[in-house]
């Protein structure tokens, strides 16, 4: 009878010895770069330099406890080509620096050439292979590169949007209290003062309301949350309801709450200027 297995391993075998080849040549690299940037921290001022070596040592650390794994005989049992391949990359891109992922590597070595008789020096892998492996490896880090810098952006943009929308908020106040101000002041000039201090702030808060509307509602952060949306599995139809439903709002969801507090806060015109005074007491 054939083994139903047959030609798995070896399939499996094959996947692992192009792994570790590419992650050999981009440790490499990495480690090589590492070196440039010490280098370079010579020339950088004080500061400069503290910052790079407080990097440098977060990798280091995290680097460690990423290597620690391989002397588990049940993260090799579980892990995948890809798995190998990725922690045998941070050994050699550390091994010369560090002698504890130097002994991680030795591990990987050693535990490569018992279980899949790969020798990482000569693992016999086809070169096209490895160089495509390592094509694809670059082109998926800089779609995730992109995919973190529209997810920063749109944190950004919301932030803003919801900057402005306090700002607005605020000048809904104080025209109120410049509006109650004006109905109450005796002085025919001080209240036509009052009150242009009054349109000057409703103006501000349009101007601060509509900017802030405007940049929540920017296609690039409806287009990162989509994508976020289907990164976590959301089907694609509710999805798209999702963001028809966001165009056509147009605003935020703590949006809202500001709106609230502007729709209170014209309400104390009715209040005079004994509101006026009340709340400047309690801002005290």
């Amino acid at each position: 009878m054939v083994d139903e297995t047959d030609g798995i391993e070896e399939a499996i075998t094959g996947q692992i010895r192009v792994a570790v080849t590419a992650a050999a040549q981009v440790g490499q690299a990495i480690g090589r770069a590492r070196e440039e940037a010490l280098r370079r921290a010579a020339t950088l001022d004080e500061r400069q330099a503290r910052e790079l070596r407080s990097r440098l040592d977060a990798e280091r650390a995290a680097a460690r406890a990423e290597v620690a794994q391989v002397n588990r005989s049940e993260w090799w049992d579980n892990s995948t080509p890809e798995q190998i391949g990725r922690t045998y990359q941070v050994a050699r891109a550390w091994q010369g620096e560090d002698s504890e992922i130097s002994r991680a590597e030795q591990r990987m070595s050693d535990e490569l050439r018992s279980r899949y008789g790969i020798d990482v020096h000569d693992t016999g892998a086809s070169p096209d292979d490895v160089r495509q492996l390592i094509r694809l490896q670059s082109e998926r880090a800089e779609r995730d590169r992109q995919s973190d810098g529209e997810r920063t952006r749109a944190a950004a943009e919301e932030a803003e949007a919801l900057r402005l929308l306090a700002v607005a908020d605020q000048e809904d106040w104080r025209a109120d209290e410049a509006r109650a101000a004006a109905e109450f002041e005796p002085d025919a000039e001080e209240r036509e003062r009052a009150r242009d201090q009054a349109e000057q702030h409703e103006r501000t808060a349009d101007r601060a309301r509509e900017d802030g509307k405007t940049t929540y509602d920017s296609a690039d952060r409806r287009s990162s949350t989509a994508t976020e949306l289907e990164r976590r599995g959301i089907a694609q139809e509710t999805v798209a309801t999702r963001m028809r439903a966001d165009v056509s709002q147009a605003k935020p969801a703590t949006a809202a709450v500001a709106a609230g507090k502007t729709k209170a806060a014209k309400a104390r015109k009715t209040r005079g200027r004994g509101a006026q005074v009340q709340r400047t007491g309690l801002d005290r």
